[in-house]
């Protein structure tokens, strides 16, 4: 415990520094926060309840060396303790878990307590002109979809884990050349540290009949790997679609072929009242598992959700300027599963923000709890 005293005394002051540092040199920045969030978990008794602390530190160093080039180093410190800490088995080594290139994930405590520290964001970008070249670790992200992205094929992420907000970065080079205010080109290539974990694909986007298209080519670990997508409008509704195919280059002519596809539709109405709307299909589904695990699944593009058909729907409502909430549901069609995931979002004071979400996951046919999660986070920003 004393340990954990002196990290957090530690964060504390680096948190006092990134506000000093602005004010003295304009070309070095330090942003970021610092979250504690406490998870109460349990299926259907309450007696049974599972409890897990987590502490929660970010700190995004921004260095502007020239005109044209940009360094960023981003850093996670996370402490955990409690019941996930001693009931998960190899829970240390899912929260350790690093597929770049050069492993930047340490454990610096592994007992009853984990503290973890991660370089998620280790870059160098150059812009000069109708150029843009990045290199390092950093997040492609070529989605569009509010909630699953098959076109995002470097940085896919599990939308159940609302807490990472930045999302993973890849061990990756970037280029883009715009064309226009409205088109570029993008090549895009990462490497991982096993054999097949690569990924080299080129985009092209435009903007057409007012949507904004793209397209997508490469190798996707061991498929080839072809995808378009949109963002535009029908009539005063949003209309965004992704879908990618995936096709195994050394058994082209087999079954193995994947189709990854799903299309959103969202309407702002008056009053801060939000609705959206997707659907996913899913070649791949294995129609199979827990569905109260996708909560740590690692998904990927080619497998977003187990199952063949999801839908999700989301309803947002902006009661005040310093109070919202949100209720998201996701709905399969295998063993009717459920997931409801409502939030209450609320502005203690400037920088001061207080967050309540629910996780919870059913199955209808037959009638079944999976699992039952609250979060209450407390956040400071910096």
């Amino acid at each position: 415990m004393k340990n954990h005293i002196k990290i957090l005394l530690f964060i504390f002051i680096l948190s006092c520094f990134g506000v000093t540092s602005q004010e003295k040199d304009d070309k070095l920045f330090l942003t970021g926060y610092v979250k504690n969030l406490h998870e109460f978990s349990f299926v259907d008794n309450l007696d049974d309840l599972q409890w897990t602390t987590f502490l929660h530190n970010r700190l995004n160093f921004k260095y502007t060396a020239s005109e044209e080039i940009k360094v960023r180093l981003e850093v996670r410190n996370r402490i955990y303790y409690g019941d996930n800490v001693k009931n998960i088995a190899g829970f240390s080594r899912l929260i350790d878990r690093d597929n770049g290139v050069v492993d930047l994930s340490w454990n610096l405590l592994d007992t009853n307590v984990v503290f973890n520290s991660t370089i998620d964001r280790a870059l160098v970008n150059y812009i000069k002109g109708d150029w843009d070249v990045t290199l390092g670790r950093q997040r492609v992200n070529w989605g569009m979809n509010l909630t699953w992205n098959p076109n995002d094929i470097f940085n896919t992420y599990n939308f159940l884990d609302f807490d990472y907000e930045e999302r993973p970065g890849s061990d990756a080079v970037r280029i883009q050349y715009y064309l226009s205010d409205f088109s570029k080109i993008e090549l895009a290539a990462k490497k991982g540290r096993s054999k097949n974990d690569y990924i080299i694909a080129a985009m092209y986007k435009f903007n057409k009949w007012e949507y904004d298209i793209q397209l997508l080519t490469g190798i996707y670990q061991k498929d080839w790997v072809i995808g378009v997508g949109w963002a535009g409008n029908l009539k005063n509704a949003g209309f965004k679609g992704e879908a990618t195919y995936f096709v195994p280059y050394e058994s082209y002519y087999e079954a193995d072929n994947v189709l990854s596809a799903s299309v959103s539709v969202d309407y702002g109405f008056k009053k801060g009242l939000y609705l959206n709307g997707s659907i996913l299909y899913n070649s791949n589904a294995s129609e199979s598992g827990n569905l109260g695990s996708l909560q740590y699944a690692n998904v990927s593009a080619k497998n977003l959700m187990p199952y063949k058909y999801s839908g999700f729907l989301q309803l947002a409502k902006e009661f005040t300027p310093i109070f919202s909430g949100t209720l998201n549901v996701i709905y399969a069609t295998t063993n009717q599963s459920v997931i409801i995931m409502p939030s209450l979002n609320y502005s203690v004071a400037t920088n001061w923000e207080l967050n309540f979400t629910g996780q919870s996951f059913f199955e209808f046919d037959p009638y079944k709890t999976l699992g039952n999660t609250l979060f209450v986070r407390l956040r400071y920003s910096f």
